[in-house]
């Protein structure tokens, strides 16, 4: 899958363009007033969206597109909005980009590559896998069913995308997975990975200049592939230094301490005394290439920079915690969508993944797990990506607020990256269903005594209540804890008059959606279920107009 996540992306129109969709793609918009204006978007964005007739888009294609490899991701909506086609760079986010767009609009994707019409595999789309030249025809002999053989001469553990390409070892066409461009002999392309991890050391008066120049030199010396590079490494102390943040490439840094317990070939007293450890650049290579890494280059020094080089065992994966919000799409942030879009696998409750089902693509694996296993979605989730897979761990909500990303963190592993994505939690998306109870400061307290003790519960909803914080109750009632909602009530009327406003939203943007407005004298505990919040206002909070809110002072003092 590739991600729709552009950072350079514009919506262009002859009229104004439909409200909300640059806002939802992430995208700049401008209404294009010349033919100039429509060449200059293509020659500078990554990604294009362009409301017009097509014949205006193919005669300004003609003019900017040049190699295959360089084309922007065109989309072209005709003035109906009726079809969205993709006109260039189908490979390089154009097809989930006009699936995304054509889901916003309720419009037809039109998607004519071969691999999309013929449902075979597009191997410049395979996560993971970058191709420097490829021949059409290994593509069209893909096409024809022909199949491919999987050459590993490096034997690194790959991802299952990478592994499910293979249909059986004696297929004709031979896909060579290396970060050695001396292996592209051994088969008909070569796909290059990102296995190479770059220790860096340099001085305070080091350039970017310099480094870039010592690690394309010892790269290229190696016989290796700067397509393969995966991440820079360093000690923390040079993460903000010019000359690194320069190379505009991800960076990770290690505490002196980590990297002495390093061993590593080429020890150095005169380092250690001026850092605090015998090596930087191989402890540090060593040390992000993770577990089963290797040194391949010992490092190399000039005046003020030295380099080494590690390769992975396994190729790194990433787990994305995402926040779908209350469960309607629309509420979806556009970084949420991008990020479920890109993932290999989707794993979460069932219910939730049927909210998303509809924006999941062909070839996405969906896990579905029952209500209450927390711990085994956790696990899958990190030992899929800890085998070099992208995967989005589903929660409704936001991730952080009683939800996944928590227990995620707790049972990371340094070879997994993670990416906690917000979304819209249940306490403010059932505020907004009637004004803003939220408007003031606020608690938002769980009601579930599974994890947390009563007693603790107890005390802090007590704290709360005295200290006349609008209240949000998650989790407030099921059939097995079926008092607990009635025994907070009770705290918080030693606090609050009978008279109290109170929220009782229930499946909040979801079919059979529910709002209640009630007191707290008149909450009826058997109308709330585990799909509810229950929001008790402050002792200011007041009903205006059919609207709950909780003033902040803007005319005086609450």
């Amino acid at each position: 899958m590739t991600s729709t996540q552009f950072t350079n992306g514009i919506v262009l129109s002859l009229a104004t363009p439909p409200y909300g969709l640059a806002a939802q793609l992430g995208f700049r918009e401008i209404a294009f007033a010349k033919f100039g204006d429509l060449v200059d978007a293509l020659t500078h964005h990554r990604a294009v969206v362009i409301i017009a007739a097509y014949p205006i888009v193919v005669r300004a294609l003609a003019q900017t597109l040049s190699t295959k490899g360089d084309d922007p991701a065109v989309v072209a909506i005709d003035e109906s909005t009726s079809f969205v086609t993709v006109l260039a760079g189908a490979h390089h986010g154009g097809e989930p980009l006009a699936r995304q767009v054509a889901d916003y609009l309720g419009a037809t994707p039109v998607i004519t590559t071969a691999s999309s019409a013929l449902d075979t595999i597009a191997l410049d789309q395979t996560p993971q896998l970058c191709f420097g030249q490829m021949n059409a025809g290994i593509q069209a002999r893909v096409n024809r069913g022909d199949g491919i053989s999987l050459v590993n001469p490096t034997d690194l553990v790959l991802s299952d995308a990478i592994m499910n390409l293979a249909h059986d070892g004696s297929s004709p066409v031979k896909l060579v997975i290396s970060d050695r461009l001396a292996d592209e002999q051994l088969g008909d392309v070569r796909g290059s990975v990102k296995t190479l991890t770059i220790g860096v050391g340099c001085s305070s008066d080091a350039t970017a200049d310099e480094v870039n120049e010592l690690i394309n030199t010892v790269v290229h010396s190696a016989g290796l592939d700067i397509a393969a590079i995966d991440r820079i490494a360093t000690i923390d102390r040079r993460l903000d230094h010019p000359a690194l943040r320069g190379l505009h490439r991800e960076l990770v840094g290690y505490g002196a301490a980590q990297l002495d317990v390093m061993t590593t070939p080429s020890p150095s007293t005169i380092v250690h005394q001026s850092v605090g450890t015998h090596s930087v650049a191989e402890a540090a290579a060593l040390l992000a290439s993770g577990e089963g890494g290797s040194l391949i280059v010992n490092k190399v020094k000039t005046a003020r920079v030295t380099v080494a080089i590690a390769r992975r065992r396994s190729l790194r994966g990433s787990l994305a915690v995402v926040g779908i919000g209350p469960g309607s799409l629309d509420l979806l942030t556009p970084r949420a969508f991008a990020a479920l879009r890109s993932a290999q696998y989707v794993i979460g409750f069932s219910r939730y993944l049927d909210l998303i089902e509809p924006i999941i693509e062909r070839g996405q694996e969906l896990h579905r797990y029952p209500i209450g296993q927390e711990i085994e979605r956790v696990a899958e989730s990190l030992a899929l990506a800890a085998r070099g897979n992208h995967v989005a761990l589903v929660t409704s909500g936001d991730p952080a607020v009683y939800a996944m990303a928590q227990l995620v963190v707790e049972r990371l592993s340094p070879d997994v990256a993670i990416r906690v994505i917000p979304g819209v939690t249940a306490a403010y998306a059932a505020s907004s269903t009637a004004g803003a109870i939220v408007g003031h400061d606020h608690a938002m307290i769980s009601l579930s005594d599974l994890l947390t003790p009563w007693s603790i519960i107890e005390n802090r909803i007590a704290a709360a209540a005295e200290a006349d914080f609008v209240i949000a109750f998650y989790n407030p009632r099921s059939k097995q804890r079926s008092w607990q909602l009635e025994k907070a009530l009770a705290l918080i009327g030693e606090h609050r008059r009978p008279t109290t406003p109170v929220l009782i939203a229930s499946r909040v943007e979801r079919a059979g959606a529910r709002v209640t407005v009630t007191t707290l004298e008149d909450l009826d505990p058997e109308s709330v279920d585990m799909e509810t919040i229950v929001i008790v206002g402050a002792t200011t909070t007041a009903l205006r107009h059919g609207y709950l809110y909780t003033p902040r002072g803007y005319q005086g003092t609450p």
